[in-house]
């Protein structure tokens, strides 16, 4: 990853350095989780229960890895982080409960003056989104300056947009508030989009296989009139000779 781009760890860091809340958390690169697991064991007793999420420098061809959610068992947690930290880096997070989300989604910032928010009602993570329908899924866009469009979130999400503002019914999180910032990435790289563009490459190699399928019946279908074309003159042949 470059500077402009850096790891989510990183990433995730920058947000807490800004003043935004984020779950706390742990990383570990991948190879080093083992020998340092009474990390996890501190971290898991110090939060009751945790979240065990993996990422891939590579987030354009890895951009969905495993992830296993809201856990309390310390045996269950090493076994699943062990096997994914010998591939990917491992981070763990203090778990949220979803039972008490209001909302959830993704905040698209196209510039300083423009923005773009989807989101849901009701329990869930972002990662939810894309299994939402059209009548759970809400949108909002606004540039500075001209009426916004779409259905607006709660003012607390509003403020997050542009002013980075919370509110406190509970404290989670590293900076003990109740609005939590999963990360952030590249727009380009959000994962609806990366899903369409891996249908978008699928659906292209199964058109040119089903080419390549076609032209071998055509041929299939020309080498069959030959034959045919052949045994009626060989009988035409045997029947003249008759």
């Amino acid at each position: 990853m470059s500077a402009e781009y850096p790891l989510k760890d990183i990433r995730l860091q920058q947000l807490h350095d800004s003043g935004f809340n984020v779950a706390n958390f742990l990383c570990f690169p991948p190879h080093t989780l083992s020998g340092r697991e009474e990390e996890l064991r501190v971290f898991l007793k110090k939060h009751g229960r945790i979240s065990c999420r993996h990422f891939h420098d590579d987030e354009k061809t890895h951009f969905k890895c495993p992830v296993l959610y809201d856990q309390t068992d310390i045996d269950v947690i090493l076994k699943f982080c062990l096997e994914h930290n010998q591939t990917f880096y491992t981070l763990c997070n203090e778990a949220i409960t979803l039972d008490d989300s209001i909302c959830a989604g993704n905040i698209l910032v196209l510039n300083e003056q423009t923005y773009f928010i989807e989101y849901f009602h009701g329990p869930g993570t972002p990662r939810d989104i894309e299994s939402k329908g059209s009548d759970e899924l809400k949108t909002f866009n606004r540039t500075i300056g001209q009426p916004a469009e779409g259905v607006p979130p709660s003012e607390a999400v509003l403020k997050m947009a542009y002013e980075a503002r919370k509110f406190n019914p509970y404290p989670i999180g590293k900076r003990q508030d109740n609005i939590i910032c999963w990360g952030w990435r590249w727009g380009w790289l959000h994962y609806q989009l990366q899903a369409n563009q891996f249908l978008l490459k699928e659906n292209e190699r199964l058109i040119n296989c089903n080419q390549a399928l076609e032209r071998q019946l055509e041929e299939l279908r020309n080498r069959f009139e030959n034959f045919r074309s052949q045994a009626r003159q060989k009988r035409l042949a045997k029947y003249q000779r008759g």
